[in-house]
This record gives structure tokens, C-alpha cells and sequence, in this order.
């Protein structure tokens, strides 16, 4: 087997590769990519038998062949070379050869695997799929994935409640202090599907479709307990989480009269500000509203506190509500609007938010759960 291929394409390509392999599995062929190598075109695929991914790269193939190779290994040794085109070969056993900058770098006998021991690789024909613009798709993913829970012991939520009925797309996240909820209008009404997607495959996603562009096309279809997307020569293929998802209509507040438009951008600083003093013991940040202005306090006992003014339209009698900055601060953060709508009803309320944008092509809520306020 022998081939050149263009060093930058092939490392474009194993760096999208890098965040699905398994990097700590007791699988060390779960560690590799199997390259294929057929008809002037590279073939990489991996997987960690729950997510995977399969793209392609043009290449001079001399000698039809493939291998498997420990991918970080393969784009480190891409990455210390500055040549356009490397060639790759494999000799009469397993071990392989690359060199560039004709044959004054080399890179001899690298181990590889047999590719008879890497895991077999679905397959799905995208007949029937759902196209989504991959630019609004990629913001679905964005304003979801940030309330997503990291804790293994919540199965459930470790993924988005993701589903698709009569042309309507809900995505929903929670990790039980703070819910994300997107509705959406789309153009196919007969395509139908309710899963809960994995938070790993959420965030390789957004990696992939970030490389395309926003005219490109996301091609999404399902087959027997797995998500298959497609967007340009790129297929990540994904099993879906095996939970029941809570009803979270529940939580969402429906008696928060108080409603407070405030600058996202000025907000999002004076939260930075107070991540100065944050520590395990003081995450509270109390908003306090009164006539015609909002005052936001963090107190640290111990390393200090920070307090921002803030000139609102407001009238009405005085009141304080508690949250975690985190999470307050990271909702800020993944927004893009320049204001956003904060709905409140008393010091205990949930606090309910909303983009302040118009033309959206999406509805979209955000909730977070208020903290006890003491002193």
C-alpha cells in the first residue's frame, strides 16, 4: 500500500477525528483511525463504539491498501513537518513508513494494528433524511449544549432531549439547576423522531459543522438505535441514550410578571467581575431591584466582594433574588443578542430568560433556579 496526500487536508481532517477516539479505553484499537485508501481518495474512520466518525481526503494512491494507526500519533507526526505532500507506505508486514520533502524526512517502521481487530462501521444510505441549515442548526446546539448535566450518576440528562413532529423541532437540556428550552419551525413535516442525544455527540457536531459553512446542508436520518448526520464529505454516526427524559413543561414558570430588559454585553462583564471572587463556598450573586435601578453583589468573606450599579426601567416595590454566578455567567456567554429579557416574579422565583431579538427563527427559554439569599 502507498500513497501521497496533502499534509494540511490529512491534518484538517485527523483533528476532527482526534475528539472522538476513545483516549483511555482498555481498547488500545479504539485509539486508531483505519485509513483506506482506494481510487485517488483516503477513507478515515474511528469510532469509541458509541459515537464515530468517517471522512475523506483526496490522495494519489500508487498502491490500494489500508492500515490502522494510533490517530494522535499519526497528527503529531504530521504536525512536525512543513511540506506540502508526505508519502505514506506500507510494507509486506504491518509496519508503516512516511516520509516528505523527497525523502529527506522519514518516519520508519511505526507500528501499526490489524485491521481485521477494528470495530465494523454502520452504514446508512440518508434516504428520507432531514436537511437543516447547518448555520441554524449549529446555534440549536450551541444554546442547548452549555445546560447539558456532566454527571455521569444523571444518565438521563447527560444528553439533549431532542424531537421532531408535525415540522416542529424541540430541544430541551437540563442538568436540574438550569434548563435550556428551544422550539422551532421547520419546513418537513413528516419526518418524526424523539431521542435524547449524547452530550459527546452534541459537542463533536458543533465541531464539524463549524468547518463547513452556513450554506452548507446537515443531513440527519436514524436506524436502528443510531444518529446518523452528513454534512459535506463527513458522516458522524451516534448511538442515542437509553433513558426517559423528565417532563420539563413543569418547570418552565408561568406567572413571572416582572419583566426587566437588560444589555447583555454590560451584564455578561459585571458577571465576569464577580467570577474574581467566586470560590466553592460563595457562588451567590444577588440582584437587587429597586425604583429605577439594579444592584448586583457578590461577598466573599475572605478574598473581598464586588457590586455594580445598574439604571433600569423599573417602579415597582423592592425586591432580591439569589443565583449561582456560573451558571448565570454562562448563559450570558452563549448568547450572541445584544439584550436579552429577564422574567421574575419574587425573591424565590426561577428566574426565566429570553433573547431579545427580532426575526429569530427559533423560540427560545432559558431557566435557572434561584438560591437561598441569608443575611
Amino acid at each position: 500500500m502507498e500513497f501521497i496526500v496533502n499534509r494540511q487536508m490529512l491534518h484538517s481532517e485527523l483533528s476532527l477525528i482526534k475528539g472522538v477516539i476513545e483516549k483511555k479505553s482498555t481498547m488500545p484499537i479504539l485509539s486508531n483511525v483505519l485509513v483506506e485508501a482506494y481510487n485517488n481518495q483516503l477513507t478515515l474512520k474511528s469510532t469509541d463504539l458509541d459515537i464515530g466518525f468517517i471522512c475523506k481526503c483526496p490522495a494519489q494512491v500508487i498502491e490500494p491498501g489500508m492500515f490502522t494507526i494510533d490517530a494522535l500519533k499519526m497528527q503529531d507526526i504530521l504536525g512536525t513537518c512543513s511540506e506540502q505532500l508526505m508519502t505514506f507506505s506500507l510494507n509486506e508486514g504491518t509496519l508503516l513508513n512516511v516520509s516528505a520533502g523527497e525523502g529527506k524526512i522519514q518516519f520508519d517502521d511505526i507500528e501499526t494494528m490489524s485491521v481485521e481487530d477494528f470495530p465494523t462501521i454502520p452504514s446508512y444510505d440518508f434516504k428520507g433524511a432531514l436537511a437543516l441549515d447547518s448555520g441554524f442548526f449549529s446555534e440549536c446546539l450551541s444554546l442547548v449544549l452549555f445546560s447539558i448535566s456532566a454527571d455521569s450518576h444523571k444518565y438521563a440528562l447527560n444528553g439533549c432531549f431532542f424531537k421532531i413532529k408535525d415540522g416542529l423541532l424541540e430541544m430541551v437540556s437540563t442538568d436540574t439547576h438550569r434548563m435550556s428550552i428551544l422550539k422551532a419551525n421547520l419546513e418537513d413535516e413528516d419526518f418524526e423522531l424523539e431521542q435524547l442525544i449524547p452530550r459527546k455527540t452534541i459537542l463533536e457536531l458543533k465541531k464539524m459543522i463549524g468547518t463547513t459553512g452556513n450554506d452548507e446542508k446537515v443531513l440527519l436520518g436514524f436506524e436502528e438505535n443510531r444518529l446518523f448526520f452528513k454534512f459535506s464529505d463527513r458522516i458522524l454516526f451516534s448511538r442515542v441514550i437509553d433513558g426517559k427524559f423528565p417532563d420539563y413543561h413543569r418547570a418552565i414558570p408561568i406567572n413571572n410578571d416582572k419583566v426587566f430588559q437588560l444589555n447583555r454585553v454590560q451584564l455578561l462583564e459585571i458577571m465576569r467581575r464577580k467570577m474574581v471572587f467566586l470560590s466553592d463556598k460563595s457562588k451567590l450573586v444577588r440582584i437587587q431591584f429597586s425604583s429605577g435601578s439594579m444592584n448586583v453583589i457578590l461577598v466573599n468573606s475572605q478574598r473581598g466582594s464586588s457590586k455594580d450599579r445598574v439604571a433600569i426601567d423599573y417602579n415597582d416595590e423592592s425586591f432580591e433574588v439569589g443565583y449561582n454566578v456560573n451558571y448565570f455567567y454562562d448563559f450570558l456567554k452563549n448568547m450572541t443578542c445584544d439584550y436579552i429579557e429577564m422574567y421574575l416574579r419574587n425573591s424565590g422565583s426561577q428566574g426565566l430568560f429570553r433573547i431579545l431579538k427580532d426575526d429569530l427563527p427559533y423560540d427560545y427559554k432559558h431557566i435557572i433556579m434561584p438560591m437561598k439569599i441569608s443575611g
